[in-house]
């Protein structure tokens, strides 16, 4: 779900920021001076930053909890010519600040379920990283604006059990039949006992029924 979130948030931002960003994309380590391309800003990189979990129902038949999951998405930008066009934007459109960035980010990201994705996205703050900081012979500022996800997962195994697994990649349990993680063995249902009772209660007729093992037949 992590994946899909990260993956949503680029789309939707490389959509609707179009020429106010170089490049959106996830964050690799771009803070690092080896991983920085100047040519590549003004940049919008999107990076995961961990989550908590809520409880929402438990029970001895497994429970659900409720993902919140923080993402933080950096916003670079140059300073061309002074500190203040580095964050308000300079007096030409290839100027772009990182103030005009913060707002793009929020408008486009605020309120979103990314298709129904998530519940509606919810701002938490935003927070200097660089601040016109010399950077390749550059001078640099950028930004984190921080927003939190929430989605219900899935409902947790019951006590014991393990995953059925799927051989279909899109389904959540692809995973562990792929790696060949241990999986649940199905218990074949071999008798099913009950009462049929008739309209006016009178007459209880026994119920017996006698499964078959497919795998014994032929």
């Amino acid at each position: 779900m992590i994946t899909k979130i990260e993956l949503a948030l680029i789309e939707r931002l490389k959509r609707g920021l179009g020429k106010l960003a170089s490049d959106v994309a996830s964050y690799g380590g771009e803070f690092d001076d080896e991983h920085l391309n100047i040519r590549r800003l003004p940049c919008v990189l999107v990076s995961y930053g961990g989550s908590r979990l809520e409880a929402k129902s438990m029970s001895s038949r497994g429970g659900r909890f409720e993902s919140v999951d923080t993402f933080a998405v950096l916003v670079l930008a140059r300073s061309m010519r002074s500190n203040a066009s580095g964050r308000h934007g300079g007096v030409n459109e290839r100027e772009i600040g990182v103030n005009q960035l913060i707002f793009a980010v929020k408008y486009l990201l605020v309120n979103q379920t990314l298709g129904g994705l998530v519940k509606p996205i919810k701002p938490v703050r935003v927070r200097t990283l660089w601040n016109n900081q010399q950077v390749k012979a550059e001078r640099l500022s950028a930004y984190a604006v921080e927003f939190e996800i929430s989605y219900t997962d899935l409902p947790s195994l019951e006590d014991g059990e393990f995953p059925t697994g799927s051989a279909e990649s899109e389904h959540p349990e692809w995973l562990f039949s792929h790696y060949q993680g241990q999986l649940q063995v199905e218990v074949p249902l071999m008798r099913i006992e009950g009462q049929i009772i008739t309209l006016n209660k009178q007459v209880e007729i026994g119920m017996n029924v006698e499964t078959k093992d497919e795998s014994e037949s032929g």
